[in-house]
């Protein structure tokens, strides 16, 4: 008798597998055919998204250049003029009517800084502090082999000392200035302006969780710093630096609106390609010195923009500045005046 036997069962094995085999390769097969519509679709997509934006200029606003550039450093000029360049009578036709509809959105000229009239789409944040406006450069100049020292969060005794230095030298520096309300730092302040060094912004109170928590934080600090600065030096600052550098673990998120602000105010900022690391707490002298010079010596830009300080608690950094002065004269570099008509260099992002 069939039904029943070993036979039979082992019939129905065979059968069993071979339909949950054949269920398998049907679901694979299924699977496969609709992995490879779906994927197909994707890369679609993906090529559809990977269009240079060059090549579709109609869908992307002014302002949404002017950010990215901004970031990077350029002026607005800079960025009208990179535009004209590239995008041709389509970008001319497109900006002749943006502009004039939008004049105060771009800092073109001395008389339109600072403007919002008329101008709806505005952050509000753009019609704060009134008086915390600069003048841009015309042009910015790009000198080969030249050193700029640049020195932050002074005033203090030290600042004094690295003065004398300077001057023994016949260098001209920049001080980003931290302010102080006492009179002594007023007093030192106002002998840096005094010896013809360029004054720079920094920030009042380097609370970086505070600052960078929004635009308007950030300019409220900016203000703070500018107001007690200028009021002691009698200068209307023109260049800052921004606390931590221009992008930073604590302004991640808003550095492109910070800086599009500040471009738009007329002020360049600057951040440094060449540190000399006195900040750190296991700074010394050999440290110092090294970090310069070997920043610099290897540095693939021409020109270095050397970060130091002047703060009450840098004694090392002056008793180190004399010795970098001579080492980098040796080997024929030039010391230049950092002002804001030198071309900036501005951190960015790097894929």
């Amino acid at each position: 008798m069939y039904f029943g036997s070993v036979k039979f069962f082992k019939h129905l094995i065979y059968t069993v597998i071979i339909l949950v085999l054949a269920a398998i390769i049907g679901c694979a097969v299924l699977f496969g055919v609709k992995y490879s519509i779906v994927k197909k679709e994707n890369d679609e997509l993906v090529k559809a998204a990977s269009i240079d934006e060059a090549e579709q200029p109609e869908h992307l606003s002014l302002d949404e250049y002017y950010l990215h550039m901004a970031a990077d450093g350029y002026t607005a000029d800079d960025v009208l003029d990179f535009l004209s360049k590239n995008e041709g009578e389509k970008f001319d036709s497109f900006a002749e009517k943006y502009i004039s509809e939008n004049p105060d959105k771009f800092a073109l000229n001395s008389d339109n800084v600072g403007s919002n009239a008329g101008d709806s789409t505005a952050n509000e944040y753009t019609e704060l502090y009134p008086d915390l406006y600069a003048e841009p450069a015309a042009e910015f100049t790009d000198d080969e082999k030249t050193v700029y020292l640049t020195f932050d969060d002074g005033p203090s005794e030290n600042t004094l000392d690295i003065l004398s230095i300077l001057d023994k030298y016949d260098i001209k520096a920049a001080f980003f200035m931290s302010g102080g309300e006492s009179e002594r730092s007023k007093e030192i302040m106002k002998a840096v302006a005094d010896a013809g060094h360029t004054i720079g912004i920094h920030s009042i109170s380097h609370d970086y969780e505070n600052i960078y928590s929004s635009v308007e934080s950030f300019l409220e600090d900016m203000n703070n710093t500018y107001q007690c600065v200028s009021e002691a030096t009698g200068v209307r600052p023109q260049i800052m630096r921004f606390a931590g550098g221009s992008i930073n673990n604590y302004d991640r998120l808003i550095y492109p609106q910070l800086i599009a602000e500040v471009t738009r105010r007329g002020f360049t900022y600057y951040d440094w390609n060449v540190s000399g690391e006195d900040a750190s707490t296991h700074a010394t002298w050999t440290s110092i010195y090294n970090n310069v010079l070997n920043g610099i010596e290897n540095n693939s830009s021409h020109r270095a923009v050397v970060l130091l300080h002047d703060s009450a608690d840098k004694q090392l950094t002056v008793k180190t500045v004399e010795d970098i002065i001579i080492a980098l004269r040796n080997d024929g570099y030039t010391f230049g005046q950092l002002d804001n008509t030198v071309k900036p260099v501005t951190f960015s992002y790097v894929d």
